[in-house]
């Protein structure tokens, strides 16, 4: 969380955007090789408005990133609660997005299971 906080600007953009994606869809990749004969359904993130809104947003699970003025939860030392959620939330959807591509190009047409 220390590092988070000290990052700004385009560097925060790289580990709040495109780093967490990449290793996801790598991860996700990993598992439907390792595992994919065995799990017959699929499912990439579990109610990820917890992660979008709950950790950027009110403080209530981490990284706990909110503006500064909204305490309900604990106050928060730094954050933007109007728009790292919806950062959050677009790369979740574009790493679901990637996950499901490379499942359903590559995998499913031997395994013939669901995500």
């Amino acid at each position: 969380l220390s590092l988070l906080m000290a990052l700004s600007g385009s560097l925060l953009h790289l580990v709040l955007d495109i780093l967490p994606r990449d290793d996801f869809v790598r991860y996700a990749n990993t598992c439907f090789d390792a595992f994919g004969d065995r799990v017959k359904k699929w499912i990439t993130f579990d109610e990820p408005n917890d992660y979008a809104g709950l950790g950027y947003a009110t403080n209530q699970n981490p990284p706990g990133r909110c503006t500064s003025a909204i305490e309900l939860y604990g106050i928060c030392f730094d954050g933007d609660s109007g728009t790292e959620p919806y950062i959050v939330g677009h790369n979740l959807l574009l790493a679901h997005a990637e996950a499901a591509h490379i499942y359903r190009t590559i995998y499913q047409v031997s395994h013939w299971h669901l995500i």
